[in-house]
């Protein structure tokens, strides 16, 4: 069932082609030891060259001891194993720097072996929990398209259309053991809690609600490709591409592409993507005039009438002039 559900999304989601080679991040754990295996039964169909990686991120005892199951695992699949060890310092946003370590340190082991892809064990339940838990916070369209199951980078998602527990029986049917990280019961991060408290609620309402989640994410990623298309039309010219923007025909445009467009021109300058009542007040600012304060001290600002002039704030000026630039 699993090698059938992986084999159909290869294709149908294009996340990769015959003959490439393809680095497997495995934590030791049923996701990516369930993904190892129907790579590894695909691979001949599909000439892949396959090996596995797996991460110390030297933050908790038993890693060390997760990444010899993933090694275990590898060996008795025979694919090629890479063990990578890293050191982090506990403080904020753990998760989140760990996450960014481990792929810079699988994107240089993959430059090195020469894989197209890294291949990494995210399931359907995953995507659920990440649409739910941005609408939650409040998000968007991009927000909302989730996980993607192929990023530009050539990280691909192959269990994205298999569900959580199916990997795990899964993997013990193929006589895997497998490690158990204990920080995925760990309520202190939100998805836990959206794992363990919110979905098994919204389950009671509706047992479908993490496919309906999962297809909700596949057609807000829909919508967006449709969304860049037109895109292109708003996109300024060379001579208007600076601080100044002169867009009156923005205002006769659908409010969501107008939105995505004022995002792009703002993110240009002030280096990050605004949040959603930030681009509310520019879409505001845009049409009627008024200010409004973006990221690193940039400032929107102008009469209305489809005119906006970015402008650094007195303490931007400042980090510019002490930074050198």
């Amino acid at each position: 069932m699993i090698v059938a559900r992986v084999r159909r999304t290869l294709r149908e989601r294009a996340l990769l082609e015959p003959g490439m080679r393809v680095l497997c991040a495995c934590s030791g754990g049923p996701d990516s030891a369930a993904m190892l295996v129907a790579l590894v039964r695909l691979a001949g169909e599909l000439q892949l060259a396959l090996d596995a990686a797996s991460v110390d991120h030297g933050l908790r005892a038993g890693a060390a001891a997760d990444l010899e199951f993933a090694r275990t695992q590898a060996h008795q699949l025979g694919v090629p194993f890479h063990a990578l060890k890293l050191q982090l310092q506990a403080g904020a946003s753990l998760q989140a720097r760990a996450r960014e370590a481990r792929y810079a340190a699988l994107t240089r082991l993959a430059v090195q072996l020469g894989a197209s892809r890294i291949a990494v064990g995210h399931t359907l339940d995953d995507q659920a929990e990440t649409v739910l838990m941005r609408i939650l916070r409040g998000t968007g369209l991009d927000g909302v398209a989730g996980i993607q199951p192929l990023r530009t980078d050539g990280v691909m998602r192959p269990l994205i259309d298999c569900r959580r527990a199916d990997a795990r029986r899964f993997a013990l049917d193929c006589g895997l053991q497998l490690a158990d990280d204990p920080s995925n019961r760990d309520r202190r991060f939100e998805r836990v809690r959206a794992r363990a408290e919110i979905l098994p609620r919204l389950r009671e309402e509706n047992t479908q609600v993490d496919a309906h989640l999962a297809q909700l994410a596949d057609e807000a990623r829909s919508a967006a490709q449709v969304l860049e298309l037109a895109l292109l039309e708003l996109s300024p010219r060379p001579d208007r591409a600076g601080l100044e923007l002169d867009a009156a025909s923005w205002l006769l445009r659908p409010s969501a592409l107008r939105r995505r467009a004022l995002g792009l021109w703002a993110a240009r300058h002030s280096g990050s993507e605004p949040g959603r009542a930030q681009l509310l007040q520019l879409e505001h600012a845009l049409e009627h005039g008024g200010e409004v304060w973006l990221a690193q001290g940039w400032v929107a600002a102008g009469p209305g009438g489809g005119r906006l002039r970015m402008r650094a704030s007195d303490a931007a000026s400042k980090n510019s002039e002490n930074s050198g630039v």
